[in-house]
Parts: C-alpha cells; structure tokens; sequence
C-alpha cells in the first residue's frame, strides 16, 4: 500500500489528513452476524471465525480497520459472568456479590490472562488480524471501561447504589478492575493492537451527573489511556453535551460521539480535538434508504470538518443492517475526500 489505512488515521489525529478521513463504522457485531456461516455462541469462541468475518465483512464495504472482537461481553465473561446469546443480542448475568467494606473487594478474583479461554482468544483474534494486515490495517483491541465493566459484572443497579452510599467501596473497585483492563489493553497492544476502542456507554450524562462522571470515571480514563502506547477512541452512548469538556480532559485521542450528539455544536466547542461519529446506526443505516445514508453522512463530514475527524456510526451497526447501506456511508465518503475546494 502506497499510503496505508494505519498512516491516514495517524495523519488525521495530527490534523493534516491527505485525501479523505479514516472510515470507522462500528462493524463487530454487524461483521459477525452478517459474514459467518456459525451461530453467535460459536463464532465468538472460534478466533479463526472472528478473524475470517473480520476480513470478509471489510472487504465488502470498503472500510479501513479491522475491529478484533465479536461483541463487548469477553471480558465480564473473564470475570466469571455467564453470557448467553439471544436472538436480540448477547447479554451477561451480573455476579452475585455482597459490598460491605473496601476490604471486601480483595475477594474479586481478577482474570488470568495466561489461563482464561475467553481472553486468549481475543488476544489470538488482534494477532490473526494483524498478522494479515502486516500493520499497515488499524486494528482495532476493545474493551469498556472500568465503570461500565463493573456494571456489566455485577449489575449497574448495584453500581449505582454504591455511588450514592458506599463511594469508597466503589473506588476501590473501580481501581481493581482499572488495574486489570491496564494489563489487558498492554497485551492486546503486544499482541498487534494499533488501536484500542474503549466504550463507557453507563457513563453516559443519562445514567451519571457530570460531577459523578468527574470524580469517578474521569480519573481511570486517564490513568488507563496513560499506561497505553497507542492511540484510544473512546466512546460513550447517549446525549454526552454536558460532559463533553470532560470527555476531553481525558485526553483520549479521539471522542467518538452518539448519533444524538450536535457533531457542529461539539466542533464549535472543541475546535482542536479528533472527533469521530455519528451517523445514525438505526434511522439511516438500519432503517434507511441509500439516499438518506448519503445524506446523513455529507452531513456529518460537513458539520465536524474533515481536519481532526474520523467518520464513524453513531453506535455500533445493527446486525440487520444492510451491505448496501453501509456501502453507502464508505462510498460517500471516498467522494467527498476532503471536500469543496
């Protein structure tokens, strides 16, 4: 490759793209259901599946990076959480546990990653992958962060009660399982990883004040993004405009926004930093016709500039989505490259 999907993403997080923005739809789970052959529950225990869907779902629609997983669920999955795969989507059962004291958290056994099935199989996934890439492919290590992580394990109920009632107790889980995604994200880094994508969808301003979200998640962001070595996209769900400044203090390399978010307004306000997003995963891609994809798309390249900017679903794409209407989001935006003269 003359010029490499790895090297444009470079170039777009420095502000000084050459010819187009990256394309990161959010393909995991769509890829999966849509370029396997193998049921959910199989797919995601086969590394070779994962990374053969991978292949053939980004050789259909033309976009740059590979994204080394086939749903969020492996790593509570690690912890010991059944995951159970329903015609809606997998879902994980939270642990059954009693928080009294901080002490009582040393009684969580974190995942080994020399000796969990689930793990190793991702981290053969990013290898594969990369392997195959020859690292001029972004491929892209995910997993969420410490807040959501532990809502996943052990119910977001549970989570959010503590935030009100056991803070320390909270604290010194949520630094446990920081502690452990640090040692995770650095072996999927090892293992090929060029990209991490880390989701924090209930640290959305709909689940958490800001000032919760400043206090708690903030603080292991940074902490996690700075034992990385790569760059990190981090993305959270919902309508994030109050704590869009926060989100940038993270100093994560890109914010990656909900299709909900005002991409224009989040441009005015953050002039200088990598945004990615948002086309509407649902009402356009979903649900939409070519023309309203196209239309969609032109208006998110529009709105957020095509300097600093990463084109990217809203979420992740439906599993029912159509090859067609993601196509048409890629080939849009190939037409567009950088835009008006």
């Amino acid at each position: 490759m003359s010029y490499s999907p790895i090297e444009r993403f470079h170039d777009a997080l420095r502000g000084k793209p050459r010819d187009r923005v990256p394309l990161f739809p959010m393909t995991a789970a769509w890829a999966a259901a849509n370029f396997s052959d193998a049921a959910p529950s199989r797919l995601a225990s086969d590394a070779r599946l994962i990374v053969q869907a991978q292949i053939r779902a980004r050789e259909a629609a033309g976009y740059d990076p590979f994204f080394a997983y086939a749903n969020a669920l492996y790593v509570p999955g690690a912890f010991g959480c059944n995951v159970r795969f329903l015609s809606t989507g997998p879902i994980s059962d939270p642990l059954p546990f009693t928080f009294g004291t901080a002490e009582d958290i040393e009684r969580i056994d974190v995942p080994d990653l020399g000796n969990s099935p689930k793990l190793s199989l991702i981290l053969e996934v990013v290898e594969g992958l990369n392997s195959y890439g020859k690292g001029e492919i972004p491929v892209l290590g995910a997993f969420e962060g410490a807040f959501t992580t532990a809502c996943r394990i052990f119910d977001a109920d549970v989570i959010l009660r503590l935030v009100l009632k056991k803070r320390p107790v909270l604290e010194a889980l949520l630094d446990k399982i920081n502690g452990f995604l640090m040692v995770f994200g650095q072996a999927l880094v090892e293992k090929g990883a060029n990209v991490l994508f880390i989701p924090d969808p209930t640290a959305s301003a709909s689940m958490i004040s800001p000032r919760v979200f400043r206090e708690l998640v903030m603080p292991r962001l940074r902490s996690l993004l700075g034992a990385l070595q790569v760059p990190c996209i981090l993305h959270i769900c919902g309508d994030t405009t109050i704590t869009l400044d926060a989100m940038a203090e993270t100093e994560f390399h890109v914010l990656s926004l909900d299709q909900c978010m005002d991409l224009a307004e989040a441009r005015r306000r953050l002039p200088g930093v990598v945004l990615g997003g948002n086309v509407d995963p649902i009402k356009s891609l979903l649900m939409g016709s070519r023309r309203q994809v196209v239309e969609n798309t032109l208006s998110c390249l529009r709105s957020a500039g095509t300097s600093r900017y990463v084109l990217m679903s809203g979420c992740g794409i439906p599993p029912h989505a159509s090859l067609e209407n993601v196509k048409a989001m890629i080939e849009t935006a190939l037409e567009y490259g950088l835009g008006p003269d």
